[in-house]
């Protein structure tokens, strides 16, 4: 990747971030001034903000589901388990307590 591709790199990367699209599961490649965006994105809505960040641009290759992430539901960032319902320390300590009856 040469000096220009890093920096339309940079320019994508940057206006993903002020968009507030949720790149964390995007790959953004520039090679010889073509744009290759792979991955996936959490809604319809940030994949509507990428469009918009990519608009305009020219020779892009966008590839990016959607896929939901669970919404997390502590101020810890750890969330529930999908298939309990409860986070991990919550389902060791409520295991702790069953043991103590």
């Amino acid at each position: 990747m040469d000096r220009r591709d890093e920096e339309l790199r940079d320019a994508i990367n940057d206006r993903l971030t002020q968009a507030k699209v949720d790149a964390r599961s995007l790959s953004v490649e520039v090679e010889a001034g073509s744009i290759t965006v792979t991955g996936s994105v959490p809604s319809e809505e940030h994949r509507r903000k990428l469009a918009g960040v990519l608009a305009g641009a020219v020779n892009v290759d966008c590839r990016v589901d959607v896929i939901p992430v669970a919404a997390s539901d502590s101020l810890d960032g750890r969330g529930r388990s999908p298939l309990t319902g409860t986070s991990a320390d919550s389902q060791h300590e409520s295991r702790h307590q069953r043991d103590k009856r």
